[in-house]
């Protein structure tokens, strides 16, 4: 893999992030997603509401959000070493991440967001895509299992 077609085509910095979605998700989807992640990667929660802070995703938060039980949104970060990837739980039919892809400096780099991309395929059995920020159509990445495309 050519790390300058990859910075240029894939994670260009012109200021905005990359988002990583799974479409058309149920809870179901968003547990296991949280399972996983809680179990092989460090991880961290911000509510912004109340400014509390914890190193495990309690997805039954998100849950109640959605319920609308309480107004508290709340972020949460998955660590792939060095980078950042940051969830949101705008949608509970759609897993949002986003990077910034400056954090993302090398092939071994890119390497590891695409390990966590194809993870999450095989955990929840769907598509998982890269794109631009806000661009969910406009396909950078796409990971369906073992199926691999890099749109260079």
């Amino acid at each position: 893999m050519d790390w300058q077609q990859l910075k240029e085509n894939v994670y260009y910095q012109d200021g905005s992030l990359r988002d990583i979605y799974v479409h058309h998700v149920t809870r179901k989807d968003w547990q296991l997603w949280a399972d996983y992640v809680n179990t092989h990667y460090k991880t961290s929660v911000l509510i912004y509401e109340t400014q509390a802070k914890t190193d495990t995703i309690d997805i039954g938060i998100a849950f109640a959000y959605w319920n609308r039980s309480h107004d508290n949104c709340s972020t949460a970060s998955v660590y792939l070493d060095e980078i950042q990837v940051n969830i949101h739980f705008f949608r509970e039919n759609e897993i949002e991440n986003d990077l910034t892809p400056t954090e993302v400096k090398s092939v071994e780099d890119h390497n590891k967001v695409l390990a966590y991309m194809k993870e999450m395929s095989n955990v929840l059995n769907k598509e998982v895509v890269l794109t631009p920020e806000n661009e969910p159509e406009t396909v950078l990445i796409s990971v369906n299992r073992d199926k691999t495309f890099i749109n260079l």
